[in-house]
């Protein structure tokens, strides 16, 4: 029998005796001694030395019984811990060393926190990319696909390590790092249906693309998939000034639901669209045009923005919010009539309001200034003079699939 054996039977021991409560009352002891002949002057009976030993003994064994137990705890926590430590040694010493390995850990907790960080992204920080964004990299435009088939404007950010690794330069078109990353992208992990690379062959030449349609594309299966394809195609290149579709043959391409394709004036199609709150299915808010439509002037962009287009878009500037609007020589001035604290307002609704205004803007190739906005710097912007240039809108993180 071992000693943990023995530790345990002794405890056991322990706790099944029962224990004595004397229940009677104070009157009862005091009757039963008055009757206890035992007590009467009949002198009585010295009690053997005998019956004195059995306390004795008692007394003696759990004093041994306490310095058996004693050791034989600490024996065992001590055989624990080492047992412990020399499971942890063990660990280290089968591979990488424990630094290395923290280390390892480390680095797979970062990539993890970045790809789940990612996805919330946009709707607890900035919803437009301004140039002191890049930090010498580069924007991957691109349209993706949510569950309701409506094409959403994402600016993934690449960094200057990630260009390089890739073999690409600040001096990069679009569709080469389009051709480099897209395909890598998972659409997933940002909440998008996957979408990229799109069916076809691309070239460029100068400011126009040129996209050659597989057989198989299936862009003009129904008038939504046809809508979805082309707004993509249009955010993915916002930089050429037109594209050309094209089907194998190298003809202009016949859909069921337009007939032959068009060559696409970007220029024209992306200018002067006002931006709208958009929900994903997964919860997230992004920002986006509705389905392309243009306002008359930078003005009534602003108006239209402060009314919800359709059950899909949401407005971003308030409706109680009143401010006027003046445009001089490439400026545009939206002044509130009452003072519009930003710290009081929830971080993603302030972020909406002034990001969509710079994305508006940005359509009508307008600089912005705010006027009557609380504090003056605010989420990295300095409303003292103009607001920089937003270059692109719903900034996320590449994520590998």
């Amino acid at each position: 029998m071992n000693h943990e054996q023995k530790v345990d039977e002794l405890e056991k021991l322990l706790h099944s005796m029962p224990k004595i409560k004397d229940e009677r009352s104070k009157e009862e002891v005091l009757e039963r001694l008055k009757n206890d002949k035992r007590l009467t002057k009949t002198p009585a009976v010295p009690l053997r030395k005998k019956s004195r030993v059995v306390p004795l003994i008692v007394a003696v064994a759990a004093v041994l019984l306490v310095a058996i137990l004693i050791p034989t705890f600490m024996s065992s926590m001590d055989t624990g811990k080492q047992s412990a430590d020399e499971a942890s040694i063990e660990s280290d010493s089968e591979g990488v060393p424990a630094t290395a390995r923290e280390d390892e850990e480390m680095e797979n907790f970062s990539k993890d926190f970045s790809s789940k960080s990612a996805v919330s992204m946009g709707d607890d920080s900035q919803y437009a990319v301004y140039p002191a964004d890049l930090d010498g990299g580069r924007i991957l435009h691109i349209g993706l696909q949510d569950a309701q088939a409506v094409s959403i404007p994402v600016s993934i950010l690449l960094s200057k390590e990630q260009l390089e690794a890739k073999g690409v330069t600040e001096d990069s078109t679009d569709l080469e790092i389009y051709k480099a990353f897209a395909g890598e992208l998972d659409e997933e992990a940002l909440g998008f249906e996957p979408m990229h690379p799109l069916d076809a062959t691309f070239s460029e030449k100068g400011d126009q693309l040129t996209v050659l349609l597989s057989d198989t594309h299936g862009y003009d299966l129904s008038a939504a998939t046809q809508e979805v394809f082309l707004h993509s195609l249009m955010q993915t290149f916002p930089s050429y000034r037109n594209i050309r579709i094209l089907d194998g043959y190298g003809q202009p391409a016949d859909f069921d639901q337009v007939g032959e394709l068009e060559p696409i004036d970007i220029q024209t199609e992306l200018t002067n669209t006002p931006y709208y709150v958009y929900t994903l299915e997964d919860g997230q808010q992004v920002l986006s045009p509705n389905f392309m439509q243009q306002a008359e002037s930078f003005k009534e962009a602003l108006n239209l923005m402060q009314t919800a287009p359709n059950d899909l878009y949401d407005p971003v500037i308030p409706k109680e919010m009143d401010f006027t609007v003046t445009v001089n020589e490439g400026i545009a001035e939206v002044k509130f009539n009452n003072v519009v604290q930003l710290d009081s307002m929830p971080l993603d609704v302030a972020s909406q309001l002034i990001d969509g205004l710079t994305l508006t803007a940005a359509s009508f190739n307008l600089q912005l200034k705010v006027v009557n906005v609380e504090p003056l710097d605010w989420n990295g912007l300095n409303f003292r003079g103009l607001l920089p240039k937003a270059i692109g809108a719903n900034p996320m993180p590449f994520i590998l699939k």
